[in-house]
């Protein structure tokens, strides 16, 4: 049992995406009603990118009412990472390293369903 339980813990420690390493490479993300630019983005397998996002626009509002929450990035598990309300004119950042190969959608969980609020992030 105690050995699960070690390869479960090591496997969360050193399968984390979100990290405080340097950034190998930084992307400049902006996102608007009109989406995200770029939507397209290749990184390599290994690389801990700094994500930089920001937002042009108001984004949606709560319930469509008065109280705006801006825009948010977040990319699909297994990444499973987020930075949430990004409001017009602000950036915010997060650092991820891309540890797993593949085609992995981001989006704006908050306007997808009204906005092309989406994109590809390519780890090879």
């Amino acid at each position: 049992m105690k050995i699960f339980l070690t390869l479960l813990v090591s496997f969360f420690i050193f399968s984390c995406t979100k990290t405080e390493e340097k950034p190998d490479v930084v992307i400049d993300i902006k996102v608007s009603k009109k989406g995200y630019k770029p939507n397209n983005i290749d990184v390599f397998q290994g690389q801990v990118v700094l994500f930089r996002i920001t937002a042009l626009d108001d984004g949606v509002s709560v319930s469509f009412g008065n109280q705006n929450v801006g825009h948010c990035f977040y990319i699909l598990p297994p990444y499973d990472v987020i930075v949430k309300n990004i409001k017009k004119g602000q950036t915010k950042e997060i650092k991820v390293k891309m540890i797993y190969p593949g085609d992995f959608i981001f989006t704006c969980p908050y306007c997808s369903g009204i906005f092309p609020t989406n994109g590809v992030i390519h780890v090879r």
